[in-house]
């Protein structure tokens, strides 16, 4: 089944959802949409420091942490 034909079958089936799965299924979708330049952002700043070379090695993250 294609994309297409899925979202067909689920707005057909819609009317017979229970209320708190669509709430729930709701709540993802916009957690997802709050969540998606978050990451984004923090993979771009992330991905800048590697290319700056500000990294730490795993005995120095270890050490920076248990201190």
């Amino acid at each position: 089944m294609n994309v297409v034909e899925k979202r067909e079958f689920i707005n057909r089936h819609l009317n017979q959802i229970d209320e708190n799965l669509i709430n729930q299924f709701y709540d993802a979708l916009c957690k997802e949409e709050i969540l998606k330049p978050k990451l984004i952002s923090r993979a771009e700043k992330a991905e800048g420091d590697i290319q700056a070379g500000r990294l730490y090695s795993r005995a120095e993250l270890e050490l920076k942490l248990n201190s």
